[in-house]
Protein backbone atom coordinates (compact mmCIF):
# COMPACT_ATOMS: atom_id res chain seq x y z
CA UNK A 1 0.00 0.00 0.00
CA UNK A 2 1.22 3.37 -1.53
CA UNK A 3 1.76 6.59 1.24
CA UNK A 4 -0.57 8.52 -0.62
CA UNK A 5 -3.40 5.37 -0.76
CA UNK A 6 -2.66 5.11 2.90
CA UNK A 7 -3.29 9.15 3.68
CA UNK A 8 -6.76 8.85 1.55
CA UNK A 9 -7.96 5.72 3.59
CA UNK A 10 -7.31 7.00 6.69
CA UNK A 11 -8.50 10.54 6.10
CA UNK A 12 -11.52 9.09 4.13
CA UNK A 13 -12.83 7.01 7.38
CA UNK A 14 -12.17 9.97 9.68
CA UNK A 15 -14.02 12.05 7.52
CA UNK A 16 -16.95 9.65 7.63
CA UNK A 17 -17.05 9.27 10.99
CA UNK A 18 -16.86 13.17 11.40
CA UNK A 19 -19.88 13.44 8.99
CA UNK A 20 -21.90 10.68 10.57
CA UNK A 21 -21.68 12.95 13.82
CA UNK A 22 -23.44 15.74 12.29
CA UNK A 23 -25.87 14.10 10.63
CA UNK A 24 -26.96 12.74 14.01
CA UNK A 25 -26.72 16.32 15.10
CA UNK A 26 -28.56 17.74 12.36
CA UNK A 27 -31.19 14.80 12.97
CA UNK A 28 -31.98 15.31 16.46
CA UNK A 29 -32.07 18.67 16.15
CA UNK A 30 -34.73 18.77 13.49
CA UNK A 31 -36.79 15.42 14.13
CA UNK A 32 -36.69 16.21 17.59
CA UNK A 33 -36.72 19.42 18.85
CA UNK A 34 -38.04 21.13 16.01
CA UNK A 35 -41.01 18.56 16.10
CA UNK A 36 -41.63 19.58 19.75
CA UNK A 37 -41.71 23.75 19.09
CA UNK A 38 -43.86 23.15 16.27
CA UNK A 39 -46.27 21.06 17.65
CA UNK A 40 -45.94 23.54 20.86
CA UNK A 41 -46.58 26.50 18.60
CA UNK A 42 -49.36 24.67 16.11
CA UNK A 43 -52.34 26.95 17.33
CA UNK A 44 -50.91 30.37 17.04
CA UNK A 45 -49.43 29.64 13.55
CA UNK A 46 -50.53 30.97 10.04
CA UNK A 47 -51.43 29.44 8.07
CA UNK A 48 -50.55 26.20 9.72
CA UNK A 49 -50.05 24.33 6.21
CA UNK A 50 -47.18 26.62 5.41
CA UNK A 51 -45.64 25.59 8.66
CA UNK A 52 -46.25 21.67 8.42
CA UNK A 53 -45.41 22.09 4.61
CA UNK A 54 -42.24 23.74 5.76
CA UNK A 55 -41.43 20.98 8.25
CA UNK A 56 -41.49 18.34 5.95
CA UNK A 57 -39.28 20.19 3.50
CA UNK A 58 -36.92 20.45 5.48
CA UNK A 59 -37.28 17.12 6.71
CA UNK A 60 -36.99 15.83 2.94
CA UNK A 61 -33.83 17.94 2.67
CA UNK A 62 -31.98 16.71 5.93
CA UNK A 63 -32.75 13.11 4.47
CA UNK A 64 -31.46 13.20 1.03
CA UNK A 65 -28.54 15.66 1.78
CA UNK A 66 -27.46 13.30 4.77
CA UNK A 67 -27.81 10.02 2.28
CA UNK A 68 -25.35 12.03 -0.30
CA UNK A 69 -23.13 12.90 2.60
CA UNK A 70 -22.71 9.61 3.91
CA UNK A 71 -22.73 7.84 0.36
CA UNK A 72 -21.10 9.62 -2.42
CA UNK A 73 -20.75 13.21 -0.82
CA UNK A 74 -22.29 16.25 -2.55
CA UNK A 75 -21.14 18.37 -5.59
CA UNK A 76 -21.02 21.68 -5.70
CA UNK A 77 -24.63 22.21 -7.54
CA UNK A 78 -26.22 19.53 -5.21
CA UNK A 79 -24.93 21.06 -1.91
CA UNK A 80 -25.98 24.87 -3.42
CA UNK A 81 -29.07 23.87 -4.28
CA UNK A 82 -30.45 22.41 -1.20
CA UNK A 83 -29.09 25.17 0.94
CA UNK A 84 -30.67 27.55 -0.73
CA UNK A 85 -34.11 25.48 -0.76
CA UNK A 86 -33.27 25.32 3.00
CA UNK A 87 -33.19 28.83 3.43
CA UNK A 88 -35.63 29.79 1.03
CA UNK A 89 -38.11 26.97 3.24
CA UNK A 90 -36.83 28.34 6.46
CA UNK A 91 -38.50 32.07 4.82
CA UNK A 92 -41.80 30.15 4.37
CA UNK A 93 -41.55 28.90 7.66
CA UNK A 94 -40.68 32.71 9.32
CA UNK A 95 -43.76 33.67 7.95
CA UNK A 96 -46.26 31.79 9.21
CA UNK A 97 -44.99 33.13 12.83
CA UNK A 98 -47.15 35.66 14.83
CA UNK A 99 -46.48 39.20 14.27
CA UNK A 100 -43.42 39.47 16.61
CA UNK A 101 -42.59 35.95 17.35
CA UNK A 102 -39.55 36.05 15.37
CA UNK A 103 -37.58 35.19 17.82
CA UNK A 104 -39.45 33.52 20.49
CA UNK A 105 -40.81 29.80 21.54
CA UNK A 106 -42.78 29.37 18.64
CA UNK A 107 -39.48 30.00 15.93
CA UNK A 108 -37.87 27.07 14.97
CA UNK A 109 -36.73 27.29 11.13
CA UNK A 110 -33.67 29.93 11.68
CA UNK A 111 -31.57 27.54 13.71
CA UNK A 112 -32.78 24.61 11.55
CA UNK A 113 -31.07 26.50 8.22
CA UNK A 114 -28.02 27.22 9.98
CA UNK A 115 -27.52 23.52 10.70
CA UNK A 116 -28.95 22.38 7.63
CA UNK A 117 -26.02 24.99 5.98
CA UNK A 118 -23.13 23.03 8.09
CA UNK A 119 -24.52 19.66 6.70
CA UNK A 120 -24.74 20.76 3.39
CA UNK A 121 -21.77 22.73 2.85
CA UNK A 122 -19.08 21.22 5.39
CA UNK A 123 -17.13 19.72 1.91
CA UNK A 124 -17.44 23.50 0.41
CA UNK A 125 -15.39 26.66 0.80
CA UNK A 126 -15.87 28.59 4.33
CA UNK A 127 -17.03 31.68 2.79
CA UNK A 128 -20.46 29.42 1.30
CA UNK A 129 -21.38 28.30 4.63
CA UNK A 130 -20.61 32.38 5.97
CA UNK A 131 -22.72 33.73 3.14
CA UNK A 132 -25.77 31.29 4.31
CA UNK A 133 -25.61 31.76 7.95
CA UNK A 134 -25.34 35.85 6.64
CA UNK A 135 -28.42 35.12 4.91
CA UNK A 136 -29.97 33.59 7.48
CA UNK A 137 -29.79 36.32 9.98
CA UNK A 138 -30.28 38.91 7.32
CA UNK A 139 -34.07 37.11 7.02
CA UNK A 140 -34.66 37.38 10.41
CA UNK A 141 -33.34 40.76 10.54
CA UNK A 142 -35.72 41.92 7.78
CA UNK A 143 -38.72 40.25 9.46
CA UNK A 144 -38.60 42.41 12.60
CA UNK A 145 -38.14 44.90 10.79
CA UNK A 146 -41.46 44.44 8.79
CA UNK A 147 -43.10 43.84 12.09
CA UNK A 148 -41.87 46.85 13.69
CA UNK A 149 -40.12 45.26 16.73
CA UNK A 150 -36.45 46.04 16.06
CA UNK A 151 -35.70 48.02 18.78
CA UNK A 152 -32.67 48.16 21.17
CA UNK A 153 -34.04 45.47 23.04
CA UNK A 154 -35.01 43.16 20.08
CA UNK A 155 -31.51 44.18 18.41
CA UNK A 156 -29.53 43.13 21.62
CA UNK A 157 -32.01 39.42 21.55
CA UNK A 158 -30.61 39.03 18.01
CA UNK A 159 -27.42 39.26 18.85
CA UNK A 160 -27.17 37.13 21.90
CA UNK A 161 -29.21 34.77 19.40
CA UNK A 162 -26.68 34.88 16.67
CA UNK A 163 -23.75 34.14 18.96
CA UNK A 164 -24.97 31.37 20.33
CA UNK A 165 -26.90 29.54 17.32
CA UNK A 166 -24.60 31.15 14.11
CA UNK A 167 -21.40 31.10 16.37
CA UNK A 168 -21.69 27.56 17.52
CA UNK A 169 -22.11 26.56 13.78
CA UNK A 170 -19.54 28.28 12.76
CA UNK A 171 -16.95 26.78 14.96
CA UNK A 172 -18.66 23.49 14.52
CA UNK A 173 -17.31 23.36 10.88
CA UNK A 174 -14.19 24.80 11.49
CA UNK A 175 -13.69 22.25 14.01
CA UNK A 176 -14.72 19.83 11.70
CA UNK A 177 -12.15 20.88 9.38
CA UNK A 178 -9.89 21.11 11.82
CA UNK A 179 -10.02 17.65 12.96
CA UNK A 180 -9.52 16.61 9.12
CA UNK A 181 -6.53 18.20 8.58
CA UNK A 182 -5.05 16.89 11.29
CA UNK A 183 -6.36 13.26 10.58
CA UNK A 184 -4.95 14.25 7.36
CA UNK A 185 -1.34 15.37 8.58
CA UNK A 186 -1.43 11.64 11.33
CA UNK A 187 -2.09 9.76 7.98
CA UNK A 188 0.77 11.33 6.25
CA UNK A 189 3.13 10.63 9.13
CA UNK A 190 2.18 7.16 9.47
CA UNK A 191 2.09 6.95 5.36
CA UNK A 192 5.91 7.61 5.84
CA UNK A 193 6.71 5.17 8.82
CA UNK A 194 5.64 2.68 7.21
CA UNK A 195 6.94 3.35 3.88
CA UNK A 196 10.29 3.83 5.41
CA UNK A 197 10.12 0.32 7.52
CA UNK A 198 8.73 -1.03 4.34
CA UNK A 199 12.06 0.07 2.65
CA UNK A 200 14.41 -0.73 5.24
CA UNK A 201 12.85 -4.64 5.46
CA UNK A 202 13.33 -4.52 1.45
CA UNK A 203 16.66 -3.24 1.97
CA UNK A 204 17.17 -6.31 4.82
CA UNK A 205 15.78 -8.69 2.51
CA UNK A 206 18.21 -8.00 -0.63
CA UNK A 207 21.20 -8.26 1.98
CA UNK A 208 20.24 -11.39 3.10
CA UNK A 209 19.63 -12.49 -0.37
CA UNK A 210 22.89 -11.33 -1.10
CA UNK A 211 25.00 -13.28 1.36
CA UNK A 212 23.26 -16.10 1.03
CA UNK A 213 24.45 -16.21 -2.57
CA UNK A 214 27.84 -15.37 -1.71
CA UNK A 215 27.74 -18.17 0.93
CA UNK A 216 27.05 -20.66 -1.70
CA UNK A 217 29.23 -19.26 -3.93
CA UNK A 218 32.58 -19.65 -1.35
CA UNK A 219 31.27 -22.69 -0.52
CA UNK A 220 30.44 -24.68 -3.68
CA UNK A 221 31.78 -23.18 -6.59
CA UNK A 222 35.13 -21.23 -5.39
CA UNK A 223 36.36 -24.64 -4.80
CA UNK A 224 36.05 -26.21 -8.07
CA UNK A 225 37.31 -22.80 -9.52
CA UNK A 226 39.92 -22.99 -7.69
CA UNK A 227 41.23 -26.39 -8.37
CA UNK A 228 40.65 -26.13 -11.95
CA UNK A 229 42.60 -23.27 -11.73
CA UNK A 230 45.25 -24.64 -9.83
CA UNK A 231 45.05 -28.02 -11.99
CA UNK A 232 44.48 -29.95 -9.37
CA UNK A 233 41.35 -30.96 -10.68
CA UNK A 234 41.38 -31.91 -14.80
CA UNK A 235 38.71 -30.08 -16.78
CA UNK A 236 38.71 -33.41 -18.81
CA UNK A 237 37.77 -36.06 -16.00
CA UNK A 238 33.99 -37.08 -16.40
CA UNK A 239 33.43 -36.23 -12.99
CA UNK A 240 34.71 -32.74 -12.90
CA UNK A 241 32.45 -32.47 -15.69
CA UNK A 242 29.91 -33.20 -14.32
CA UNK A 243 30.19 -31.56 -10.81
CA UNK A 244 30.61 -28.19 -13.32
CA UNK A 245 27.55 -29.06 -14.95
CA UNK A 246 25.71 -29.41 -11.53
CA UNK A 247 27.18 -26.53 -10.16
CA UNK A 248 26.27 -23.87 -13.45
CA UNK A 249 22.62 -25.60 -13.43
CA UNK A 250 22.57 -24.54 -9.21
CA UNK A 251 23.64 -21.13 -10.02
CA UNK A 252 21.27 -20.38 -13.03
CA UNK A 253 18.62 -21.81 -10.86
CA UNK A 254 20.02 -19.15 -7.78
CA UNK A 255 20.02 -16.55 -9.90
CA UNK A 256 16.32 -17.07 -11.41
CA UNK A 257 14.77 -17.64 -7.37
CA UNK A 258 13.99 -13.56 -7.17
CA UNK A 259 12.43 -12.97 -10.71
CA UNK A 260 8.52 -12.01 -10.69
CA UNK A 261 6.35 -14.99 -11.72
CA UNK A 262 3.27 -16.19 -11.76
CA UNK A 263 4.44 -19.71 -11.19
CA UNK A 264 8.11 -19.38 -9.76
CA UNK A 265 8.48 -23.35 -9.07
CA UNK A 266 7.70 -23.83 -12.99
CA UNK A 267 9.95 -20.85 -13.46
CA UNK A 268 13.06 -22.69 -11.73
CA UNK A 269 12.36 -25.80 -13.71
CA UNK A 270 12.59 -24.02 -16.89
CA UNK A 271 15.82 -22.49 -15.99
CA UNK A 272 17.15 -25.51 -15.03
CA UNK A 273 15.86 -27.35 -18.70
CA UNK A 274 17.29 -24.67 -20.74
CA UNK A 275 20.58 -25.09 -19.23
CA UNK A 276 20.74 -28.67 -20.02
CA UNK A 277 19.21 -28.19 -23.51
CA UNK A 278 22.12 -26.01 -24.47
CA UNK A 279 24.14 -29.16 -23.43
CA UNK A 280 21.90 -31.15 -26.51
CA UNK A 281 19.83 -32.88 -23.96
CA UNK A 282 15.89 -33.01 -24.77
CA UNK A 283 13.51 -31.90 -22.00
CA UNK A 284 10.05 -32.42 -21.71
CA UNK A 285 8.51 -30.37 -19.26
CA UNK A 286 4.55 -31.81 -17.72
CA UNK A 287 2.85 -29.85 -14.92
CA UNK A 288 -0.65 -30.85 -13.65
CA UNK A 289 -2.78 -28.81 -11.34
CA UNK A 290 -2.09 -25.44 -10.16
CA UNK A 291 0.89 -24.89 -7.97
CA UNK A 292 0.61 -22.77 -5.12
CA UNK A 293 2.73 -20.36 -3.77
CA UNK A 294 5.78 -21.78 -2.31
CA UNK A 295 9.01 -20.38 -0.44
CA UNK A 296 12.05 -20.15 -2.45
CA UNK A 297 13.51 -22.57 -0.19
CA UNK A 298 10.77 -25.15 -0.54
CA UNK A 299 11.10 -24.72 -4.49
CA UNK A 300 15.07 -25.33 -4.12
CA UNK A 301 14.58 -28.38 -2.62
CA UNK A 302 11.94 -29.60 -4.83
CA UNK A 303 14.00 -28.56 -8.06
CA UNK A 304 17.37 -29.96 -6.83
CA UNK A 305 16.30 -33.57 -8.16
CA UNK A 306 15.42 -32.52 -11.55
CA UNK A 307 18.65 -29.93 -11.20
CA UNK A 308 20.75 -32.89 -10.91
CA UNK A 309 19.33 -35.66 -13.27
CA UNK A 310 19.03 -32.54 -16.16
CA UNK A 311 22.85 -31.48 -15.46
CA UNK A 312 24.04 -34.76 -15.80
CA UNK A 313 21.71 -36.35 -18.57
CA UNK A 314 23.13 -37.84 -21.65
CA UNK A 315 20.69 -37.38 -24.26
CA UNK A 316 16.94 -36.91 -22.40
CA UNK A 317 14.80 -36.11 -19.40
CA UNK A 318 11.28 -35.77 -18.16
CA UNK A 319 10.14 -33.68 -15.29
CA UNK A 320 6.59 -34.07 -14.14
CA UNK A 321 4.72 -31.75 -11.46
CA UNK A 322 1.33 -32.95 -10.15
CA UNK A 323 -0.09 -30.20 -7.53
CA UNK A 324 -3.09 -31.55 -5.89
CA UNK A 325 -4.89 -30.03 -2.44
CA UNK A 326 -2.89 -31.88 -0.08
CA UNK A 327 0.54 -31.65 -1.62
CA UNK A 328 3.28 -31.16 -5.19
CA UNK A 329 4.98 -33.97 -6.35
CA UNK A 330 8.20 -33.17 -8.40
CA UNK A 331 9.28 -35.88 -10.53
CA UNK A 332 11.94 -36.78 -12.81
CA UNK A 333 13.43 -39.13 -14.79
CA UNK A 334 16.17 -39.19 -17.20
CA UNK A 335 19.53 -41.43 -18.63
CA UNK A 336 21.36 -39.57 -15.70
CA UNK A 337 24.03 -41.81 -14.14
CA UNK A 338 23.67 -43.53 -10.92
CA UNK A 339 26.12 -41.55 -9.33
CA UNK A 340 23.82 -38.52 -9.26
CA UNK A 341 22.38 -39.82 -6.45
CA UNK A 342 25.35 -38.95 -3.95
CA UNK A 343 24.88 -35.08 -4.71
CA UNK A 344 22.03 -34.65 -3.76
CA UNK A 345 21.18 -32.07 -1.07
CA UNK A 346 17.75 -31.54 -0.73
CA UNK A 347 15.54 -33.08 2.37
CA UNK A 348 12.63 -33.53 0.59
CA UNK A 349 13.47 -36.88 -1.51
CA UNK A 350 10.83 -39.85 -1.09
CA UNK A 351 12.26 -42.15 -4.08
CA UNK A 352 15.13 -42.34 -6.05
CA UNK A 353 16.34 -45.40 -7.60
CA UNK A 354 18.46 -46.08 -11.02
CA UNK A 355 17.34 -48.56 -13.05
CA UNK A 356 20.30 -50.57 -15.09
CA UNK A 357 18.02 -51.87 -17.72
CA UNK A 358 16.60 -49.29 -18.69
CA UNK A 359 20.20 -47.22 -18.04
CA UNK A 360 17.72 -43.90 -16.24
CA UNK A 361 17.55 -42.66 -13.13
CA UNK A 362 13.55 -42.11 -11.69
CA UNK A 363 13.29 -38.90 -8.75
CA UNK A 364 10.39 -38.23 -6.88
CA UNK A 365 10.04 -35.26 -4.02
CA UNK A 366 7.18 -34.37 -2.47
CA UNK A 367 6.08 -31.44 -0.01
CA UNK A 368 2.79 -31.68 1.55
CA UNK A 369 0.34 -28.85 1.94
Amino acid sequence: MTATLVESVVAARFAKAVNIGLVTIVGVWHLGLDTLLVIRGWPVYEPQAAAAGAWLTLAFIQTWGSILLLRTGLNTRTARGLASASLVTGIVATAAYPPGETISDVSWASNTVGWFGVLLLMQRPLYELVTLLAANTAVTVCFLAADGTLDHVTISRLLATAYTTAGIQFTFACLARQLNEGARDASEVAARRAEHLAQATADETVHDERGRRYEYLRKQVEPLLRGMAERHLDPEDVIVRRRAAVEAARLRRLFMETDATPHPLLHDLRACASFAEQRGVSVTLLSYGEVPELSASVRRDLTEGPLLAMATAATRARVTVVATAEEVVVSVVADAPPETLADAQDSLTTSALFDEEEDQLWWEARWPL
